[in-house]
């Protein structure tokens, strides 16, 4: 289908847009927006909210059961995915604390609860969501490690060497991590 030499390329030229605008037919691409439209509403109804929320929370009882650890909500949201009988607490991790470039521990939002629940049942899932087109919330990918890293070194530092940041990285790329690694004394300084 590609041309192989320059006399195919003469011979294609005709075969290939010159422009973008020539790639646009008026009636497909209104027809295609009609669609699109039409998909996008149908997607973001009610009941197919609700359908995704009951699904989402089904996996959630799943890796609850699974790992055998309390589900912490990670407030408002993470509230959606836990049913109330299964809910051990909630957090508040707030997602714009781990914002590129913006990346901060809380004072405001210290979730000392949660290290209760950690020292009672050796962890918790913290259930949170996002928005589409993203796999994991920043609370999540990088708040939550953030807050972790910092109490382990408040709690634990005196007894060992600085521990370190772990940041999922299928989400965080190296750099991000290590420009957060970079701030984390600042942050224990803050927390202390």
């Amino acid at each position: 289908m590609f041309p192989q030499s320059n006399d195919d390329l003469a011979d294609s030229a005709n075969l290939y847009p010159t422009s973008f605008s020539s790639l646009l037919l008026p009636t497909a691409s209104v027809n295609i927006c009609r669609a699109l439209s039409s998909l996008s509403r149908t997607s973001l109804s009610i009941s197919n909210r609700l359908s995704s929320i009951h699904h989402d929370s089904l996996f959630v009882r799943q890796i609850a059961e699974r790992y055998q650890l309390p589900l912490i909500a990670n407030e408002r949201c993470g509230s959606w995915y836990i049913p109330p009988g299964i809910k051990s607490g909630s957090a508040y991790f707030k997602s714009t604390d781990g914002h590129h470039g913006q990346w901060a521990f809380s004072p405001r939002r210290l979730n000392l609860h949660v290290l209760d629940i950690v020292e009672k049942h050796g962890g918790c899932i913290i259930v949170d969501s996002t928005r589409r087109g993203k796999s994991m919330p920043d609370a999540l990918s990088k708040t939550v490690p953030i807050w972790s890293a910092v109490m382990n070194n408040l709690l634990f530092g005196q007894n060992c060497e600085r521990a370190g940041i772990y940041t999922p990285e299928e989400v965080v790329s190296p750099s991000e991590h290590s420009q957060i690694e970079a701030r984390l004394d600042a942050f224990i300084e803050e927390a202390k």
